[in-house]
């Protein structure tokens, strides 16, 4: 009989999980379960009126690895593109170029901000390196005040919904490359370097950033494996002593397999688990939180609207943490006259502004625009959409409660959690397919799992530090 895998989320990390066992073995049937209508997660695209948008600015970064990067352009035939990094920072009431550039650090500041970091710098020869206890302690050892108080701290509360005294030095370690002003100079004078030795790019497919998880999906299918789209598991009974385990869908059937792959929340995941889990795992898994996003679409009738691709707002003054105008990414056929931006809002999906009507949620975000530089969009038409469980939030009891589930989760010979959700991590779309291959290569055809390469890819994995 042929063997059963199935994997829970056609995200990055379940379809290259799927994709790169199919290129291993001709002999197992996989399933891919996914709750959306399309693959690729908060990865994907989706059309409005005409044109592609994704879910906030993604881009394929150029420290994207080499050989996977070819694998991704040979998919695409054609269609990634390679584009000029182009961004700003609203920063103290200007605009300052993103990726940082040293004339704009030196003259285009207020001159406290400057000064201050002048003096940050000088302080920071003299300054004993140590460990820091939280976020807040982490960047100002690091960066100092100037640039901590004034940018990073108000970034923070607004992206994670914590002051960065109650945030785990892990975030910093994890979200903040240049954890020193001597790392953030020279990286303002590097920027960010391709492969080729290039610098100020990143790659973009022709069609939206989803084109990547569309073009997966496809090669999956064409290969014999089942997507199930618009469903959901209910509840999951893991296969374990060489027994099926069952997952039991939405849509009423029951799946049964060999071996699990889950690249679902682990929150979720825990809580379709049958039997029910210890009260200590169901506990420490009711303790983490990710953070959700709002994102406001709008249509434009203006041919562009900046010449920038991203804007980026760390004040708490102003409700949106970034927009991004899609057509200045892949330069994409739209309609004339016409330009879309999208305005990325975080929260809860507890809070209050999660329940608000979308006319309240456009009123908001047009009323915040006005606080800044650009210029008054002419609007044409507008649409909201909603996405949880968007970024992992390490607060600090987030490691000893993601401890206890680990535990759970290690015990299990023939389930493994993976991704960004799956293993509650802050990582580039990269990391997350390359954690879909790495599972991938720790199984072999028998379905025997290869637990010490597993924690040799998980030791590589926890290196990761997000790619801005």
């Amino acid at each position: 009989m042929r063997s059963k895998v199935t994997i829970l989320g056609a995200g990055p990390a379940g379809l290259w999980t799927a994709l790169s066992l199919l290129n291993k073995y001709t002999d197992i049937d996989i399933t891919v379960i996914e709750k959306e209508d399309v693959p690729g997660g908060i990865t994907a695209s989706f059309q409005y009126r005409g044109m592609i948008f994704d879910y906030g600015s993604h881009r394929l970064h150029p420290a994207t690895d080499p050989e996977l990067l070819k694998g991704i352009e040979d998919m695409l035939d054609g269609d990634l593109l390679k584009r000029p990094r182009n961004g700003r920072i609203w920063l103290e009431g200007k605009f300052i170029s993103f990726p940082l550039k040293p004339l704009d650090l030196l003259f285009n500041l207020p001159f406290s901000f400057s000064f201050g970091v002048a003096v940050d710098s000088l302080q920071s020869i003299f300054r004993r390196k140590k460990e820091g206890s939280s976020f807040e302690d982490t960047l100002l050892a690091g960066l100092g005040k100037t640039i901590s108080s004034r940018f990073y701290f108000p970034y923070a509360k607004k992206l994670w919904g914590l002051p960065p005294l109650e945030l785990s030095p892990v975030q910093a370690r994890k979200r903040i490359a240049s954890g020193s002003i001597g790392k953030m100079i020279k990286k303002a004078l590097s920027s960010l370097k391709g492969s080729s030795g290039e610098t100020g790019i990143f790659y973009y497919p022709r069609l939206g950033f989803g084109q990547i998880a569309e073009v997966t999906a496809a090669s999956i299918k064409k290969k014999g494996a089942r997507i199930l789209y618009n469903v959901e598991a209910t509840a999951v009974t893991i296969p374990a002593n060489g027994r099926q385990g069952v997952v039991v869908t939405s849509s009423g059937e029951r799946i049964d397999t060999d071996f699990l792959f889950t690249t679902i929340p682990v929150t979720e995941f825990i809580r379709l688990l049958q039997p029910v889990p210890q009260a200590s795992v169901i506990e420490a898994s009711e303790g983490l939180s990710f953070r959700s996003m709002i994102f406001c679409i709008l249509e434009v009738k203006s041919s562009q609207y900046t010449p920038y691709d991203a804007h980026y707002f760390p004040g708490a003054d102003i409700c949106f943490s970034r927009l991004s105008e899609p057509e200045n990414y892949s330069m994409a056929e739209k309609p004339a006259s016409r330009t879309g931006l999208c305005f990325e809002i975080p929260c809860s999906d507890e809070d209050d502004i999660w329940r608000l009507g979308n006319d309240d949620i456009l009123d908001m975000v047009l009323n915040d625009l006005r606080k800044t530089d650009l210029p008054k969009p002419e609007i044409a038409e507008f649409t909201i959409r909603r996405k949880k469980n968007v970024y992992p939030v390490y607060d600090h009891d987030f490691s000893s409660r993601l401890e206890i589930i680990e535990k759970l989760l290690g015990s299990l010979t023939q389930t493994i959690s993976l991704g960004r959700q799956g293993l509650f991590v802050h990582d580039n779309t990269h990391h997350t397919i390359e954690m879909g291959i790495a599972a991938a290569d720790c199984l072999s055809s028998e379905l025997h799992w290869d637990k010490k390469k597993w924690a040799d890819y998980r030791e590589l994995f926890d290196s990761h530090v997000v790619v801005d």
